[in-house]
């Protein structure tokens, strides 16, 4: 059987897919300079690339609904690499292959990524609470009615409201 269409496919996403892997490493820097103008002009690249993608998987499905019109399910490329003539199977084997590594390596930057941001916000956060830090619990004790007096009287590490 031959599969020129989805070989062609198939190389428009992995050219679209190593392009958002670009995207995604560009973003480290991004998080690390605290640069939101540019990061949200990378996400706004990652969403045509998404977008654009997702109108490939839709052909490509097509494309293979129309080989396999018996089938209930969307055969994988792994199973047109069975039936493939022995020339494509080279072919979809290696498209096979590259496009595995690179949503391994999307994978692994946008985890690396999100990491970069749970850790940008931890430090925000923290800096927040050093210019107005939560007043202590009340407790009872000795001395409650004096804490209990002062409870309005936040010490912080500036003495200044913000």
């Amino acid at each position: 059987m031959k599969f020129d269409s989805l070989i062609s496919i198939l190389e428009k996403q992995l050219t679209l897919y190593m392009s958002l892997y670009q995207l995604a490493v560009r973003k480290v820097d991004m998080i690390k300079t605290n640069d939101i103008s540019s990061l949200n002009q990378i996400m706004k690249e990652e969403q045509k690339h998404i977008t654009a993608i997702s109108a490939l998987e839709n052909e490509r499905i097509k494309d293979l609904q129309k080989r396999f019109p018996k089938r209930e399910t969307v055969p994988t490329i792994s199973s047109c690499i069975e039936v493939a003539e022995s020339e494509q199977k080279p072919i979809l084997e290696d498209l096979f292959r590259q496009l595995t590594n690179i949503l391994q390596k999307i994978k692994e930057q946008n985890d690396l990524n999100q990491e970069l941001i749970k850790q940008s916000l931890q430090f925000v956060n923290y800096s927040l609470n050093l210019f107005q830090p939560r007043s202590n619990a009340m407790n009872y004790g000795p001395k409650a009615e004096d804490k209990s007096a002062n409870a309005t009287e936040v010490h912080s590490l500036f003495n200044s409201q913000v």
